[in-house]
């Protein structure tokens, strides 16, 4: 069975809305153009603003797997490491990231992805802060010392000064 994602565009003058249909992967990638897809101005007033919702898929293995061997896909268009760090992405992402296929520059990513899960459960003001799965994450960037390395010029500053001394580095 397909899975269908729809992408509404409201018209910010008259509140009209038009709606398009796309498969879980233009979701995920955002591999479509609604200006290409829905005239550029609303159907009912002809105003030229709209406000744009989209329903995105949950990410899966087959997404990030996909995502890792190709340099022209995106989960979002900025902060990637952002959407991926998150626990429950976190056995997808080491079998990803240790799979021989994935391209550099994504494990460059995969790898900002735990520095920022082993950031996010070390600030004192995050009152959700989960120690079980930071210690987790630290255990598996210490089994991937080289990669991390490889990696570390593209962690930004702030992130390595808290996590790499929690580090066996």
């Amino acid at each position: 069975m397909v899975e269908i994602y729809k992408i509404e565009r409201t018209c910010s003058n008259c509140g009209h809305k038009q709606q398009i249909e796309v498969s879980k992967r233009e979701a995920a990638f955002e591999i479509y153009d609604i200006s290409k897809l829905l005239p550029p101005e609303c159907i009912q007033c002809s105003g030229k603003s709209f406000i744009t919702s989209y329903q995105t898929p949950n990410l899966d293995k087959e997404l990030l797997e996909e995502w890792a061997a190709d340099l022209e896909l995106s989960l979002m268009p900025q902060d990637e490491e952002l959407l991926l760090a998150e626990g429950e992405y976190l056995e997808m992402i080491l079998e990803v990231l240790d799979n021989p296929e994935t391209l550099k520059q994504k494990q460059v990513v995969l790898m900002e992805a735990l520095c920022v899960i082993i950031y996010d459960n070390s600030m004192a003001d995050n009152p959700q802060k989960d120690s079980k799965l930071k210690k987790r994450v630290i255990t598996e960037l210490n089994k991937r010392k080289d990669k991390l390395l490889f990696c570390s010029d593209c962690i930004n500053g702030y992130i390595k000064d808290i996590v790499f001394p929690q580090l066996d580095l």
